[in-house]
């Protein structure tokens, strides 16, 4: 009886200092740098940019015997495609919905430049451009002098 109780408390024993050593080594941990943040860290310049419009259609429906319920929606998507020079030097072409796209004015800029705000990239591979734009831009500060952006304000109430 004495062996089964020795031997029942070296097993817990060696189980609760397993738990503690794991639990010590966890919390002793890197700063979290997401993968996202050398790609899209600081000031961008930019080279090329352009509207681009395009419709998003989508059907749905279902079914039982002979009665059903049919849907369909078609949504026009307004983007702005430009190309962006990355950190290490090279450019990337990506896009953005215009809602995503905030201007700021300066008057002492010298070209044209694009700043992200994104969130952080939870996924444990490295991350594709587009992907990023889609998935991960909350939004894009585009720094330009007033002569670079155009003013062409055009209301439909105007035409009235």
């Amino acid at each position: 009886m004495n062996r089964v109780i020795v031997t029942l408390v070296l097993l817990v024993g060696i189980f609760v200092v397993g738990c503690v050593s794991r639990e010590e080594n966890s919390h002793v941990s890197q700063p979290y740098i997401s993968q996202a943040e050398p790609i899209l860290k600081g000031e961008h310049k930019l080279r090329k940019m352009i509207q681009q419009t395009g419709t998003n259609s989508e059907i749905s429906g279902s079914f039982f015997l002979c009665i059903g319920d049919l849907y369909g929606s078609t949504k026009t998507i307004v983007s702005v495609k430009f190309a962006w020079e990355m950190n290490d030097g090279t450019y990337a072409i990506s896009s953005l919905p215009l809602e995503k796209i905030r201007v700021k004015i300066d008057e002492n800029a010298t070209i044209p430049t694009i700043k992200f705000r994104w969130r952080e990239w939870n996924n444990s591979t490295t991350p594709q451009t587009q992907e990023l734009m889609d998935n991960n831009i909350l939004y894009a500060v585009i720094t330009t002098k007033s002569n670079d952006w155009p003013i062409q304000v055009n209301f439909p109430l105007n035409s009235q």
